[in-house]
C-alpha cells in the first residue's frame, strides 16, 4: 500500500492503496493544483496496477479544475485499458462542481454495495 499524509500545510492530500484485485484513492480536503504531485503518483500508481479504481470523495471540501481533470482522465484511462473506474462517496461540492460545469451526465447513479450510500459509477 502507498500512501501520503494529510497535508496541513495545503489542506488536502490523495491516499493511494493498490490491492490485488482493486485500487483505492481517498481525496481529502482540497483538491486543487497544489495536489498535482499527488495526482501524478496517483495515476502512475493506478495505470501500472491496471485494476477496477474506487476513488472516495466524501471528505474533498474544495475542488478545481485541476482536481476534475484528475477525475476525468483517470476514468479516461481505465476505459482506454479496460478497468473500471468508480467514484465513491461523492461530496456535495464534488457534485455540485460536476453538474455546473455539466460534466454531471458523463456519470451514473448506481447504489453502493451496503444500500446505505451513494456512489456514482463514471461512464465510458
Amino acid at each position: 500500500m502507498t500512501s501520503t499524509g494529510f497535508d496541513d500545510e495545503h489542506h488536502g492530500a490523495i491516499e493511494i492503496r493498490i490491492g490485488d484485485d482493486r485500487a483505492r484513492l481517498v481525496l481529502r480536503g482540497e483538491i486543487d493544483g497544489a495536489r498535482r504531485d499527488e495526482a501524478s503518483r496517483a495515476l502512475a500508481a493506478v495505470v501500472t496496477a491496471a485494476v477496477p479504481v474506487e476513488i472516495e470523495t466524501s471528505e474533498v471540501t474544495f475542488i478545481d479544475s485541476s482536481g476534475i481533470a484528475f477525475l476525468v482522465q483517470i476514468q479516461t484511462i481505465g476505459a482506454d485499458e479496460g478497468f473500471p473506474v468508480t467514484l465513491v462517496e461523492p461530496s456535495e461540492i464534488v457534485s455540485d462542481v460536476l453538474r455546473m460545469i455539466g460534466l454531471d451526465d458523463r456519470f451514473g447513479l448506481a447504489p453502493s454495495a451496503t444500500g446505505a450510500k451513494e456512489l456514482i459509477r463514471l461512464v465510458s
